[in-house]
């Protein structure tokens, strides 16, 4: 392999905030020359790209940064109606077709996806791992997603497989996909713009991952283009999401942080961050300022309305 894997991170204006903290682990954390794509998944990015030119480039200045916006992928944009009841549905949902069209842009064995709420903690280099034999890494977990969504996928590649075991792809950033497989998985339905028709409809709920994975078993790939890391050698926690036992979580989430190696990654969802209150939000920043990162929610909090999804 010539080509360096890239990282790849799919943002919108309202997770600026995850994408600053994004953004200092990469200046200071992610190995130099890192190619780096940012896909704003905004109709109209005006207000994004000034934000990020006075805020946030600055973080890049020694990695190979490629900013690329929606309008540059065509997808059937116009089919996704915004809900009256989840203003981040349709963001959402065209985030995970972005993650996979960037595969046409891509020249390396594979990349990196993220979403904005992943952060670094400790250096790390994707190209650190082993490609030579045209195989890329994938993180071994629980499968902890709805058995019904690996069901309509299979039915909509015509393909009839197993739910998958306990143990097996995890199926959240970060997370690699190799390039050619998803270019696979594109053309078969006639390109970027008939692949995003199709996974309108292709299932009830999404989930790129859960696609990527059953596309892989079809094609007896996850074999052939891939190759399992263990929970001892993951990359990646951990993770805070919005929950019933947030307080449990929040607290074993500010424990771990940074305690493993050789974790590098960590996560805390848009929601997470509204829900917390301000005394576990000084502790988490007292805790991020071990790794000599700051992050900037106070406005975001402020203005955070917490939806049940």
């Amino acid at each position: 392999m010539t080509e360096k894997v890239p990282v790849i991170t799919v943002t919108c204006f309202r997770d600026l905030a995850l994408l600053d903290l994004q953004a200092q682990s990469i200046g200071l954390y992610l190995a130099t020359d890192t190619p780096v794509y940012i896909i704003v998944n905004e109709e109209d990015p005006t207000a994004w790209i000034e934000y990020f030119d006075k805020h946030l480039r600055h973080y890049y200045d020694q990695h190979k940064l490629t900013i690329l916006f929606r309008r540059d992928f065509t997808g059937e944009w116009a089919q996704w109606i915004p809900s009256p009841i989840n203003p981040w549905a349709v963001g959402w949902e065209t985030q995970q077709i972005l993650k996979l069209a960037i595969a046409k842009h891509i020249d390396s064995v594979g990349f990196l996806i993220l979403d904005s709420q992943n952060f670094l903690v400790r250096p790390w280099d994707p190209n650190s791992y082993d490609f030579s034999q045209g195989k890329i890494p994938y993180r071994t977990g629980h499968f902890a997603m709805p058995l019904d969504i690996w069901d309509q996928y299979c039915e909509s590649l015509s393909v009839s497989l197993p739910p998958p075991s306990h143990y097996t792809m995890s199926m959240c950033t970060p997370f690699f996909m190799h390039t050619k497989l998803v270019q696979g998985l594109i053309d078969s339905k006639g390109g970027v713009l008939e692949f995003s028709r199709w996974f309108k409809t292709a299932s009830r709920t999404k989930s790129e991952f859960i696609l990527y994975a059953v596309w892989a078993e079809k094609h007896n790939a996850m074999k052939r283009c891939h190759y399992p890391v263990g929970v001892v050698n993951d990359w990646a926690n951990p993770y805070l999401r919005d929950s019933k036992t947030f307080d449990e979580d929040f607290n074993k989430y500010v424990s771990f942080i940074g305690e493993h190696i050789p974790h590098a990654w960590a996560s805390a969802n848009h929601r997470s961050w509204g829900d917390m209150t301000e005394e576990q939000y000084a502790r988490l920043k007292d805790k991020l300022s071990e790794f000599n990162l700051v992050p900037h929610f106070d406005d975001y909090r402020a203005n955070y309305i917490h939806i049940e999804i």
